[in-house]
């Protein structure tokens, strides 16, 4: 597994280039749930639509080819891999660095199943990280705005699905650096017109991933891991569409 970190420093984000295989970026693409534009437009603040694999919708017909491939794509070999290769980095983001340091220290597993049962020898001896699915759809307009992410969160991965139109623009994630520390994630709207100043005045863009195929993208939660999508701009009806991995700590 070739990872190509992006930056180490304010905090990490890396790219892992090709991780899917043309046949793996395609099945995916294809067996995106269609959805109804009214629920776009009824999303909130922002107006990004999503689902995780917990919802109702996740769990459909419809949807069941794509989380079975996720499911086979995105498995406890390739968790434990990851985090084997990024212990330090996580370790250096982390607020809590004691309890960090059992977390990784410790035999991990890596589960899709919240309900996993816990039992007193296991907490000892056994690190149960989660790790979730979404299915992201954004419009012409629509925006998320900048936080650094929930205090469970570990990390954070993208796959990108471009059209033809929106092939390698820079609709990706973008990143920020700012001296604001925000670890319990309880960001602003800073991209509305009362908190636009304090948004210019301490933050300062720092990188905005291309959207292209096939690579998979993922930063390290810490206090200041600010990011965000910017406002877009695409041409009408067209459909800004992503697979989010998300893993707890």
């Amino acid at each position: 597994m070739n990872i190509n970190f992006l930056q180490k420093k304010p905090y990490c984000i890396f790219e892992i280039p090709n991780f899917l295989s043309d046949e793996q970026y395609l099945f995916l693409s294809e067996n995106f749930p269609n959805i109804n534009l009214n629920l776009m437009h009824q999303a909130s603040i922002g107006k990004k639509f999503s689902f995780s694999d917990k919802s109702k919708l996740f769990n459909s017909e419809e949807s069941l080819q794509i989380k079975k491939k996720l499911e086979q794509i995105f498995d406890d070999k390739f968790f434990k891999e990851i985090v084997k290769k990024l212990k330090r980095e996580i370790f250096f983001s982390r607020k809590n660095k004691f309890k960090t340091f059992i977390s990784l220290v410790r035999k991990y597993n890596f589960s899709n199943n919240k309900s996993v049962k816990r039992f007193f020898l296991r907490k000892l001896f056994v690190s149960d990280f989660q790790y979730s699915f979404e299915l992201s759809y954004m419009l012409n307009k629509s925006f998320i705005v900048p936080h650094t992410d929930a205090v469970a969160k570990l990390l954070s991965f993208m796959i990108y699905f471009p059209t033809r139109e929106t092939e390698g623009n820079k609709i990706g994630t973008t990143f920020y650096a700012s001296n604001f520390k925000d670890y319990d994630n309880k960001h602003y709207n800073y991209f509305d017109d009362i908190n636009k100043d304090i948004f210019e005045k301490n933050f300062q863009k720092i990188l905005t991933l291309p959207f292209k195929k096939k690579s998979l993208y993922c930063f390290i939660k810490s206090d200041n891991s600010w990011h965000s999508v910017e406002p877009l701009d695409l041409p009408e009806n067209t459909i800004r569409k992503s697979i989010n991995i998300n893993v707890n700590i």
